[in-house]
């Protein structure tokens, strides 16, 4: 979790007017701080702040593991994750994972609430398709431009 929440730091590295150890706080472009925790259940949450409301916007749960035949156990622990992050008022759910040599369908069968799938390797890599889309979205909510690395 923590090298993820490293990798997220990254990302939104200039738009950060505060970090500790498992809070990132940003300001976006249209004025507003976006909170990053680094938490449990979830794992990492991201949340918009509006006038004087917090609003919730997505809860990624990262699961570690490559044994490809306890993957599927890893993907129902995220699932009960992600349903209490949903009855918390969490809209969307990201699950991290290793992907390699899985059936996508298998896993969303075991986490239907996710709504993205990233590879793990990918992301913790800093390459490859998982981690393109995962630097995309990630931006989008916080509504920060996506900085491209040089």
């Amino acid at each position: 979790m923590k090298d993820v929440f490293v990798a997220i730091k990254e990302i939104v590295a200039k738009y950060t007017v505060a970090a500790t150890e498992k809070r990132l706080t940003l300001k976006n472009s249209a004025g507003r701080i976006v909170f990053i925790d680094l938490a449990h259940d979830p794992d990492v949450c991201v949340q918009e702040q509006v006038s004087d409301h917090t609003h919730l916007r997505i809860a990624i749960e990262v699961k570690g593991g490559t044994d490809v035949s306890n993957a599927h156990n890893r993907a129902g622990e995220a699932e009960k994750s992600h349903q209490k992050a949903k009855r918390l008022g969490f809209p969307e759910f990201w699950t991290i994972i290793s992907k390699q040599g899985l059936e996508l369908l298998k896993l969303q069968a075991e986490s239907p609430t996710t709504n993205h799938w990233f590879d793990v390797a990918q992301v913790l890599a800093r390459k490859g398709r998982d981690w393109d889309d995962f630097r995309q979205r990630l931006a989008g909510v916080c509504g920060i431009p996506l900085v491209e690395a040089k």
